[in-house]
């Protein structure tokens, strides 16, 4: 099926943190099927502000399981729509929303036994979101370990919620939070997430070698330095996905090459 625009209904916009909402929309029931979706992919969102046609893509924050389709909006400056969304979005408010896309999606196997290595800053957490969510819902039998760099702990989007799945999920989800902004008592989690810590991570932490998934999103230093470590730890480009996150909010899908 063809992507295509429908008018849906904002069922309910929540602040996630000073300069970022998650937005869920109402989905008529003869809908569903057109908004079935894969966690990883996103949707784009097209409405109209001060007379001009504005288009922006978000990736899908909810897991498939949350009952709801709900993306993230960071507001950026000069953002057009993300402060739209900030600022002015409310409950009940209709917007013409493309069904879902993007490859940025690994397969979900209940059977399977794998290891899942995140590794993402700022707005790139928002895929990965759904895909912590679903994998660790309907692969029992799967780890996940988050390396996810912020700049500091007020900044963390979705803190509430990824702590809620690591009680949850107690020994299948790890976290390993790295702060630009802020001191912590143990250096390597102190500044970006720059390619000497990834290297270490995947030494010490979570050996690359037994991982069988990574999945990358960020802005495109952290992508290119992420994917240079990998590369060079001779990790199989089939195992690496990769997402980047362009200033504006929208959404690019790289593939290796």
């Amino acid at each position: 099926m063809s992507p295509r625009f429908h008018t849906l209904t904002v069922k309910d916009v929540r602040s996630e943190t000073s300069d970022a909402v998650s937005i869920a929309f109402d989905v008529p029931s003869d809908l569903q099927d057109a908004y079935h979706f894969e966690p990883g992919q996103y949707l784009t969102l097209k409405t109209d502000i001060e007379g001009e046609e504005v288009r922006r893509s978000y990736s899908i924050c909810s897991g498939v399981d949350d009952g709801e389709i709900r993306v993230a909006v960071k507001k950026v400056d000069g953002g057009v729509f993300s402060t739209f969304a900030n600022e002015g979005l409310s409950a009940g408010v209709p917007l013409d929303v493309m069904t879902p896309m993007g490859r940025f999606v690994v397969p979900v196997d209940p059977a399977a036994e794998k290891v899942y290595v995140a590794l993402a800053a700022g707005s790139g957490i928002t895929p990965i979101m759904a895909q912590i969510k679903t994998i660790l819902a309907r692969e029992p039998k799967s780890r996940f370990f988050l390396f996810y760099g912020n700049r500091t702990a007020q900044s963390i989007l979705f803190k509430d919620a990824i702590e809620d799945l690591k009680d949850r999920f107690l020994n299948r989800l790890s976290v390993i939070h790295v702060l630009s902004g802020e001191s912590q008592e143990v250096p390597i989690l102190s500044g970006r997430l720059e390619p000497e810590k990834v290297k270490a991570f995947l030494t010490h932490v979570m050996p690359a070698s037994d991982v069988d998934h990574f999945l990358v999103c960020g802005p495109g230093q952290m992508i290119e330095g992420a994917r240079q470590v990998l590369a060079a730890m001779q990790v199989p480009e089939e195992k690496v996905h990769v997402e980047l996150f362009t200033p504006a909010g929208s959404e690019i899908t790289v593939r290796p090459p």
